[in-house]
């Protein structure tokens, strides 16, 4: 196949690399070329290849730098891969890397970035919009209800709104009431205090003040709900003992006018006359004793209040006192407030729609934010497989020059050049190939054959790719279902609200005294005429699915079935690095080749060691293979009926040495019932590895064959 692939460049590559050119100048300055111009193209790859997943857009801002990196990289890589050999093996064999196990790690990587930026980011996509319909329709409920809500509760808020001046009114009426039962309180209740009427100029700014403060202080008590009551007889004794007091207040105010125009009598009379006829003039006004005489009588019996208080006074007093407070208590200071019963609950649980709804995007975008972190991180982990096949390249390349058994099982040109040079000595021959050989060593001339090893690492990595393959179907079903769901949600749930009607309340209040003025004041905001016509629709809040574009999965699906591809044909591709070794190293390719031939020939002298060796590794297997194998049982114990079966490969018995299918030659041992291809019964001589017998060919159906079966199974 290679050879194919590559005969159309042949002559080019003799005419630049033939024996011929070895003494041209010329021809070598236009090799060194042409291997550069190689060196530019291979580096390009590199850098597309390292750039795919790795944004190196982020690490050069400047689109400028990012050009002047790429440039000087692909410049290097074709300096180098003019210049040195290893260098040369190493990048090629990163390409054939690609299609090997490191680069179907590195294709499953950029699948599963895939993934990641396809429906995983499209789930999230949806889970925003998701968000987004709930919070439009939070707003929506909210103000629907708050439409309905303000109808109803239109009355009370107009009322609440105009009751700041209804109140002023009625607080004025309470206001002059207060002012009648200052005075008399005042009177009662202050016993050291005198009434302005009754204070001299000296003393009555302190009356003044002191009215004042009894004021405010009565204010403040009916503000408070009012301090506690007196008993009717501290009442009657206190208003007896001020009453007393203000009678002598008002004695001794005449006491002192008396001695007051006496002074200002005899002052005026001095002044009028000389002083020595003025003394004996004016003599009578320095007679003042008559002021001390007490012409009304005794003063404690003429300010005794006993006979002009009547008796039940302070019963009358505290009735209106109670009265006061029944009628004033929390009503001089009105204030409309809202109350809600349990308030701290309500500040902790009740939020406006929007308040919810912003909160509710904040914490999303916060997680969503977090998810892409994450994401971001795993998919550049991922990339990170990209170096592993530069790794593995280089420990392909190192081992292939130190180690002359790694991967040395094929049988080239050359192997059959010195296998048919050694025939024509008359010397043993390696070729043809013995049966249980061609399981181990490949025909490059064959170049779709596997080994039993191959063969197997090939059904695993399948399998193993299934569960990935299930992993992403299983992301792509939820994110199909997400925005199926939302395209139903979308249409099937278009509403459009419509509300009309008419609210009318009407107080009438009838009435002509104060009572009915101040209910008609504070009721006629009550009335109220609305006419409600809305139409609303939840257009806004439907959901508008993200629906992933089909080149994205067309993508998909392509890289998963080069995937596929690259693990069925993976032994196929990676021979192509025992080329490139081989074109670099032609003579270490010999001396493998040559190892190899030796090898073989070794291993024969010592076949039959070897067989009996892997006849017992393939023992247990035939051993579970018998017991599991229902085919195998149905064909055994029913040959009439279900004999036709043994044309099928799950119905076939394998060599115990080779492991090949049975065909029409196989040999099946009498005594213990061991299946052997005739190449390698030939090689055992005949003989079965484990009982000694004699191997005997015996035909399908038979009734040998039969009991050799039951045989076995009693065993």
């Amino acid at each position: 196949m290679f050879s194919l692939l590559t005969r159309p460049f042949h002559p080019i590559f003799c005419f630049l690399y033939g024996p011929q050119s070895e003494g041209s100048t010329r021809i070598q300055c236009l090799r060194r070329f042409v291997t550069f111009l190689l060196g530019l193209v291979l580096g390009f790859l590199l850098w597309k290849l390292a750039a795919l997943n790795f944004t190196l857009g982020r690490l050069f801002v400047n689109r400028a730098t990012d050009l002047y990196v790429f440039i000087v990289f692909v410049l290097v890589t074709g300096t180098i891969f003019m210049l040195s050999l290893p260098v040369r093996a190493v990048i090629l064999l990163i390409f054939v890397a690609l299609v090997g196990k490191s680069g179907r790690t590195y294709l499953r990587a950029v699948a599963f970035a895939f993934i990641i930026s396809g429906p995983i980011a499209n789930l999230v996509e949806n889970a925003g919009e998701v968000a987004r319909v709930f919070v439009c329709t939070t707003v929506l409920t909210y103000n629907l209800s708050k439409t309905r809500f303000d109808l109803m509760a239109k009355p009370f808020t107009n009322t609440l709104k105009h009751m700041r001046g209804d109140v002023e009114e009625i607080r004025h009426t309470f206001y002059e009431l207060q002012e009648v039962l200052v005075d008399l309180k005042y009177a009662v209740e202050n016993s050291d205090i005198e009434d302005e009427k009754y204070g001299d100029k000296n003393t009555k700014p302190i009356y003044e003040r002191w009215g004042r403060e009894t004021k405010r202080m009565n204010i403040s008590e009916i503000g408070n709900g009012g301090k506690e009551l007196p008993t009717s007889a501290a009442v009657q004794e206190r208003f007896q003992r001020n009453m007393r007091n203000r009678c002598k207040h008002q004695l001794r105010s005449g006491h002192r006018v008396c001695l007051e125009v006496f002074r200002k009598g005899y002052r005026k009379c001095t002044t009028n006359f000389p002083s020595m006829i003025g003394k004996a003039i004016c003599w009578p006004y320095r007679v003042d004793i008559i002021c001390e005489l007490d012409l009304f009588g005794n003063p404690d019996k003429i300010c005794d209040p006993s006979a002009v208080v009547p008796q039940n006074f302070g019963e009358t007093y505290v009735e209106l006192l109670k009265a006061e407070q029944q009628l004033f208590d929390n009503s001089s200071q009105i204030e409309v407030n809202y109350e809600i019963k349990d308030e701290q609950f309500a500040k902790s649980q009740l939020k406006s729609a929007e308040r919810t709804g912003q909160a509710f995007k904040e914490d999303f975008e916060r997680q969503k934010r977090i998810f892409n972190k994450v994401m971001g991180i795993l998919q550049k982990i991922l990339c990170l497989f990209m170096l592993r096949m530069v790794y593995v390249s280089i420990n392909y390349y190192v081992k292939y020059l130190n180690d002359v058994e790694f991967d040395n099982f094929y049988i080239t040109k050359y192997f059959k050049h010195v296998d048919q040079r050694r025939r024509k000595q008359g010397i043993d021959a390696i070729l043809p190939l013995r049966t249980y050989e061609k399981s181990k060593y490949i025909d490059v001339d064959y170049i779709f054959s596997r080994t039993h090893q191959e063969s197997t690492t090939v059904c695993f990595s399948l399998l193993q790719f299934l569960l990935e393959l299930v992993t992403a179907g299983l992301f792509i079903l939820i994110d199909h279902l997400v925005v199926e769901l939302l395209q139903i949600v979308r249409k099937r749930s278009k509403i459009v609200y419509q509300q009309d009607g008419e609210h009318e309340v009407r107080f009438n209040i009838s009435g002509v005294g104060q009572m009915a003025r101040l209910l008609r004041t504070t009721m006629h905001n009550f009335n109220i005429h609305e006419k409600v016509s809305t139409s609303l629709s939840n257009k806004e809040c439907l959901p508008n699915p993200h629906v992933l574009p089909k080149k994205m999965y067309y993508q998909l699906i392509l890289l998963y079935l080069v995937i596929i591809v690259l693990i069925y044909q993976s032994t196929t591709f990676l021979r192509m690095r025992r080329v490139i070794c081989s074109f670099f190293y032609y003579k270490r390719e010999k001396q493998r080749i040559l190892f190899l031939y030796n090898r073989i020939l070794r291993n024969r002298l010592r076949s039959l060691e070897f067989l009996i060796y892997d006849a017992e590794d393939n023992l247990a297997t035939h051993r579970i293979q018998q017991q599991v194998n229902v085919f195998l049982w149905l064909r055994f114990s029913c040959p009439v009926v279900f004999g036709w079966i043994r044309h099928f490969k799950f119905a076939k018995r394998t060599c115990m040495i080779c492991r090949g299918l049975e065909d029409s030659t196989f040999t099946v041992c009498v005594n213990c019932g061991l299946p052997y291809c005739d190449d390698c019964a030939e090689d055992l001589n005949s003989v079965c590895f484990q009982c000694g017998v004699v191997l005997t060919r015996v035909a399908e159906g038979s009734e040998s064959s039969v009991e050799v079966y039951a045989y076995r199974k009693e065993k």
